[in-house]
This record gives C-alpha cells, structure tokens and sequence, in this order.
C-alpha cells in the first residue's frame, strides 16, 4: 500500500487538527494514523483508542449508495 504524500500546509494543518473525519465535497473520509501497511492493503489496528473509533465509525449509519448516485459522481 503506497501512502499519498501531502505537501500543502493548510491540508497537512487540518488532518493534524485532531478531527476523525475530513469531508471533500459530499464525502466524508475518517483519519487514523497507521504506524506500519503492508502490500496486501491490510493493517492491525493496535491502539484501543483507534480501534474504538473505527468500530464506532463501521457500526454507524454508513447507507451504501444508490446506483443514481453512483451515476451522479461519476459524470461529474
């Protein structure tokens, strides 16, 4: 798993902000710092604090989207 490198000072400021989530337009997408990924896209979550907040964060409302939203993101 290849991590995206940011540079911009104003998004590094508001990852590190202290927040579990950033929203990018619509969408929101949840923070949690990993101290190691493999290549097979898997990690161990080993702080309980984080894996409370990735467990609340899966048991919540997440509705999958319809197939018309799919549509909408994509011809956007």
């Amino acid at each position: 798993m290849e991590p995206i490198r940011i540079e911009h000072d104003g998004i590094k400021k508001a990852i590190q902000s202290g927040h579990s989530y950033i929203q990018i337009g619509k969408r929101k997408f949840l923070l949690m710092e990993v101290e190691d990924a493999s290549d097979s896209d898997c990690y161990e979550v080993t702080d309980p604090d984080e894996e409370e907040q990735l467990l609340a964060a899966l048991n919540d409302n997440n509705p999958l989207l319809t197939d018309e939203e799919i549509k909408a993101m994509l011809e956007s």
